[in-house]
């Protein structure tokens, strides 16, 4: 990165050397505080931990053929240099590999601001480097366990070279790129179109390094798995409904109303300061509804920008404008559920969008008082971000203390005990069940269950509740909230299952837990299904009821 080498840069770049060594120890100290753990990371570190056990790269127990139940090749990749090093160290290695990568990724974007064809003022490119930074979810999911922050740092260098047109380390990035996101095939064929347009002599250099990279995965799956489409993408493809699939009509109006509240509810709202930590939903900070004024007002910049970058016809920023908008129409059209760590990548690349649109807004302004403007913007919108890091790395903390670990963990725990080797569990999180009960899980829509996957084919348009009454597993691993909002046929249930054993989070507990509400994994029951056998009566004090429900 020359740009920040060269001597008109110094001052920027010690900046962004304070912003990288903040990025570390604030991920650092998440990590030592609050022994964070991602549902999801514990489904993808199983598959590395079995490969070093000797059963291969795969989810499902040994005696199976092999599972691709990932999305992500690096989020196994990464895990499993830790786990041949000493299984069960997997999850750990990737969170410590997100505390450099954090740093790294700060300095491409100083890079990028600072690159000859874009230019961007000081402030600005110190404030979207500071968000990388300081921003809760920028830190929560790597730190929890995720491939998020590679995923964030290796679109951003991607983003880079395709401005610095550097065809052997854009065409090793682009390679990274699917490796770390299947979804990023979009950005390959962007950045690809604009090589081919600005230097097509170098379009077989980038080409053939991209290949290089990902062609030895690509082999690996088709012997491994014998196919190269993860069993998470056809789960996901048949068990999750799209959005006009939810509307009695698809108009204009439906259309717009689906456009505007996915991205202002789900997608830029966060560039404003969020928590999403529940897992369920966003607490909004400074709120406006179910919208955030901060968050639509940097949207509104964001738009700005990408005029300011047509019309001045600011070529090297046309990849990331054009990757924005594939991305944002990916997210509202086709994605069914836009999860929380899909964004942190995205949200990046907008915020740079959003930075360009402040520069357009404040170059209006006299000379003399346009970097007084940029700088006390900057400080005032990241001031926001570092003010809730208190908050919000705390109620993480306690997440991780009184729901993950006194309501999940011991839930797999207790199955891994209880259930025999030919006995299913069904329910709809995988992570924490899976990886503390090494059993086979019925989890919906099946990213780790062929017999799921199967039946979904067989049962277009079904839910977690059809699949378990058509599968019938010996336990189930439901949610009160499920039994008793969500089921059309809760009767079903309690004829035909009992209740063993209750995981519920203590009701003191939860009263310490800011927006304890977003979270709908606090209570929790196992169910087993009745035989003849069985000695009867149940006791049916253990099942839940609306009055007990709201109570706690």
């Amino acid at each position: 990165m020359p740009e920040l080498a060269a001597e008109e840069n110094r001052g920027v770049v010690r900046a962004g050397i304070f912003l990288a060594c903040v990025a570390m120890l604030l991920r650092a100290f998440f990590w030592a505080f609050t022994h964070r753990y991602w549902e999801d990371a514990l489904i993808t570190c199983l598959h590395a931990e079995n490969f070093a056990a000797g059963f291969g790269l795969t989810h499902v127990r040994p005696g199976e053929p092999p599972l691709h139940g990932f999305t992500s090749p690096l989020s196994v990749l990464v895990p499993l240099i830790g786990d041949l090093l000493h299984v069960g160290f997997g999850i750990e290695f990737l969170k410590l590999v997100s505390i450099p990568a954090s740093a790294l990724m700060v300095f491409y974007i100083l890079a990028i601001g600072l690159h000859r064809e874009v230019r961007m003022p000081a402030p600005l490119i110190l404030m979207c480097a500071a968000y990388a930074a300081v921003e809760h979810h920028q830190i929560l999911f790597g730190m929890a366990g995720m491939e998020t922050q590679l995923s964030a740092l290796i679109l951003i260098l991607s983003v880079y070279y395709t401005i610095a047109l550097r065809p052997v380390a854009l065409g090793i990035s682009l390679g990274l790129c699917m490796l770390v996101r299947p979804d990023y095939a979009f950005w390959t064929v962007i950045a690809g179109g604009y090589v081919l347009v600005r230097a097509p002599r170098a379009l077989p250099k980038v080409v053939g390094c991209a290949v290089a990279v990902y062609a030895p995965w690509v082999l690996f799956t088709l012997i491994h798995y014998g196919s190269l489409i993860p069993n998470t993408v056809v789960a996901k493809g048949l068990g999750y409904t799209h959005w006009w699939e939810r509307l009695d009509v698809v108009n204009l109006d439906a259309l717009k109303r689906h456009v505007w509240m996915t991205m202002s509810e789900h997608l830029h709202v966060m560039l404003g300061p969020t928590f999403g930590g529940h897992g369920s939903g966003l607490h909004i900070f400074f709120n406006l509804g179910p919208e955030s004024p901060i968050g639509n007002l940097m949207f509104a910049f964001a738009i700005i920008g990408s005029g300011a970058i047509l019309l001045r016809r600011q070529w090297a920023l046309w990849p990331l404008l054009a990757l924005v908008v594939v991305y944002s129409l990916y997210y509202v059209f086709l994605v069914p559920i836009v999860f929380g760590w899909y964004k942190v990548p995205y949200i990046l690349t907008l915020l740079l969008l959003s930075a360009r649109g402040v520069q357009a807004v404040v170059s209006l302004l006299d000379p003399a008082m346009q970097r007084r403007a940029q700088l006390g913007f900057a400080c005032a919108y990241i001031g926001l971000f570092i003010a809730i890091l208190p908050i919000t790395f705390l109620t993480e903390r306690q997440i991780q203390h009184y729901v993950e670990n006194d309501v999940r963990k011991p839930a797999g725990l207790y199955l891994a005990e209880h259930m025999a080797e030919d006995e299913a569990v069904g329910c709809e999180p995988l992570g924490y069940m899976s990886y503390y009960s090494r059993g086979n899980v019925y989890d919906w829509p099946g990213l780790a269950s062929r017999t799921v996957v199967t039946w979904s084919k067989e049962h277009p348009g079904g839910d977690l509740e059809t699949m378990l009454q058509g599968l019938q597993p010996e336990y189930l691993f439901l949610r009160d909230m499920e039994i008793l909002f969500r089921f059309q046929d809760p009767a079903w249930f309690h004829d035909h299952y009992h209740v063993v054993e209750t995981f519920l989070i203590d009701p003191e507990a939860a009263k310490q837990i800011r927006w304890i509400d977003r979270n709908i994994d606090t209570r929790f029951r196992i169910y087993k299904r009745n035989r003849p056998d069985d000695e009867r009566p149940y006791d049916e004090s253990l099942w839940p009821t609306i009055e007990t429900y709201y109570e706690n």
